[in-house]
């Protein structure tokens, strides 16, 4: 079923979107990575493997730039670059012990510096909110 939303809920998304993007960049700096170190960093879940194409589908980027983003991640010792175990000429991207602490730091400041995204919501309607948002998500 196609529920046709509002001009403004699209205005408020994208400016919901943008504030929560703001707030992990300006925390990667804390931890030395630029914006899309982190948000790369973040992408990748154990269960739930990545690979360079992936990441060239989520940043709708060349994979020139997808290289340079995994190479920096890979200088700090955060993640390495593992062949998939069904087809050798894809690269899987694998978090390493200091990319999951990283993580995991990134995560819990993220939680510390976020409620004020959620202003104005009950602790109800958070929940609820995050049920929506886990529900659409493709690592659902």
């Amino acid at each position: 079923m196609t529920h046709k939303l509002s001009n403004d809920f699209y205005y408020a998304l994208v400016s919901f979107l943008m504030q929560a993007k703001q707030q992990v960049l300006l925390i990667a700096g804390e931890f030395g990575l630029t914006g899309v170190q982190a948000l790369t960093l973040l992408s990748i879940h154990s269960n739930h493997q990545k690979s360079m194409s992936d990441l060239c589908k989520q940043y709708a980027c060349d994979a020139s730039n997808i290289t340079g983003i995994v190479d920096g991640l890979e200088e700090k010792g955060l993640v390495s670059r593992q062949p998939h175990p069904n087809d050798r000429r894809v690269k899987i991207i694998h978090l390493e012990k200091d990319g999951h602490l990283l993580q995991a730091k990134l995560l819990e400041r993220i939680a510390e510096s976020g409620p004020h995204l959620f202003n104005g919501l009950t602790k109800t309607e958070i929940q609820q909110f995050a049920g929506l948002i886990q529900k659409i998500s493709p690592l659902s």
